[in-house]
């Protein structure tokens, strides 16, 4: 039986607060943010390049990935494609 106690205590322990939850959420959310401003900016400096080219298939992927960030992050704001 003391060995049953001294693990529940030890999850107790172990177990994060909810406020260091929230934190690491919003640390997490801050990370994916400035991602996706990373993404944008590079996204601005591969417009206008060739068709077909590797750029422009960058340009495509980032464009997705920047489309689906902001659907699942800011629902129902209208997406520039429109």
């Amino acid at each position: 039986m003391a060995n049953r106690k001294s693990t529940s205590a030890a999850r107790k322990k172990t177990r994060p607060s909810s406020t260091s939850s929230t934190e690491a959420m919003a640390h997490l959310a801050d990370l994916a943010d400035r991602m996706h401003q990373l993404l944008a900016q590079r996204a601005d400096d591969l417009m206008g390049c060739v068709k077909g080219s590797a750029e422009d298939k960058e340009l495509a992927a980032i464009t997705d990935a920047l489309e689906a960030y902001e659907q699942r992050r800011w629902p129902g704001v209208p997406s520039l494609k429109g």
